[in-house]
């Protein structure tokens, strides 16, 4: 009789990534994102889609070339899908569900941080950079390139905290910003509760129909407020002691707005002695507040922009996937979703907020890719690590796998 011979260790670049997944699947997603299908799972697709967006792309054909036979093995196929499969799996996804996973990924490693939370809320065009196409992508401004381009409208709101993404929306390109704060608004507070502290915005959000909206909603914000002729006029007015406070990166309070006798005005003065873009005038809801805290609390806005490039660099977030709204909702709702869990899998291990969260490509190194070799028994994986300590045993419902860490 003959012996079977044993299996042969094969290579993997991908060894940190059973924790990961396993981590993504241990907090209740697949009620979002399990969807009825014949051959392989809309469960595993998932897991496609966010290792797509760790590795640095959104792009279905580079699959071949970020993943390998471990991350198949995974999944519990013998070999990846296709680049077609997975741009056809967008049509199974609800755009909804995908933007309540976002959301439920960020509300599940909340209760491990203590306060309040601040949202930065932001626009972003996605361009369409094809020919043709007028009636279905709009012109938009685009802060990133300085000028309208087509495409979609993505909005953001953004933890002023730690960067994740709270919730979101990806509407045509020709949506004007201001019109759709007070839904985000709306949106915050039925998430957050009384735990949200309020929303910062630039003054491309401004209107005084947006701010009566937003005072609606009663929800407290800071918004940036264009200096019109009348503004200038106020601040040419200001005393020599005023302009002295400014002229030091101070701040100043400017009186009620013209808008409403409920809203206040304070006015920023530039942080470096060289910069004359200054000063800049913001209208809020927080009468009670000092100037000094107002802007202190506002300049937390730049999180959002952080994010956004962060997003632009380390997760491909404009790349478009199709002509269509649906598809490029699921794909980047994805994108958004990998964050979110890459920096809840760095909350969760600090057991509160880290001091230092890891940017795309830190995350990539540390939890993503890393050499090791495994070897697959049935629906169990062992795994060999150099770094990592044997014993460990990561669960993998969704496919029905478990990965064993083996000397």
């Amino acid at each position: 009789m003959h012996s079977v011979p044993p299996a042969i260790p094969a290579p993997t670049n991908l060894a940190p990534l059973p924790r990961l997944l396993g981590y993504v699947q241990s907090l209740g997603l697949e009620r979002y994102l399990s969807r009825p299908k014949r051959g392989i799972s809309t469960l595993a697709l998932a897991l496609v889609w966010l290792v797509l967006a760790w590795r640095g792309t959104g792009r279905p054909h580079r699959l071949r070339l970020v993943a390998g036979p471990l991350l198949a093995a995974l999944l519990g196929r013998t070999r990846l899908p296709c680049a077609q499969t997975l741009h056809r799996s967008l049509g199974y996804f609800s755009a909804h569900a995908v933007r309540a996973a976002v959301e439920a990924a960020y509300l599940a490693e909340l209760p491990r941080r203590s306060g309040r939370v601040w949202a930065a809320v932001d626009a972003h065009q996605v361009p369409y950079w094809g020919r043709g196409k007028p009636d279905r992508f709009a012109k938009g401004w685009s802060g990133t390139h300085s000028r309208r381009l087509r495409g979609y409208r993505l909005y953001l709101a953004v933890d002023a905290d730690t960067g994740q993404v709270i919730t979101f929306l990806l509407v045509r390109g020709r949506a004007r910003d201001a019109d759709l704060l007070a839904v985000v608004a709306r949106r915050l507070r039925g998430l957050l509760g009384r735990r949200l502290a309020g929303l910062v915005a630039d003054s491309g959000f401004t209107s005084r129909a947006a701010v009566q909206a937003l005072l609606a909603t009663k929800v407290p914000f800071i918004l940036g407020f264009a200096r019109s002729a009348p503004i200038k006029a106020h601040l040419r007015t200001l005393s020599g002691q005023q302009r002295r406070w400014l002229r030091d990166g101070g701040a100043i309070r400017l009186g009620a707005c013209p808008w409403d006798p409920r809203l206040r005005l304070f006015v920023v003065g530039a942080r470096a002695p060289g910069d004359t873009r200054g000063p800049w005038v913001y209208v809020t809801s927080l009468r009670s507040w000092g100037p000094r805290r107002l802007a202190t609390t506002y300049r937390q806005r730049w999180r959002v922009e952080q994010g956004i490039e962060e997003l632009l660099n380390g997760m491909d977030l404009d790349h478009l996937v199709g002509y269509s709204l649906h598809p490029n909702r699921v794909a980047i709702g994805f994108r958004l979703l990998a964050r979110n869990l890459a920096i809840g899998l760095q909350i969760r291990d600090a057991d509160a907020r880290p001091a230092a969260i890891r940017e795309p490509a830190a995350f990539r190194a540390a939890h993503v890719e890393g050499l090791g070799t495994f070897i697959q028994e049935h629906q169990t994986i062992l795994l060999a690590r150099p770094t990592a300590t044997p014993g460990q045993v990561h669960h993998l419902p969704w496919t029905h796998r478990t990965v064993r860490l083996v000397a």
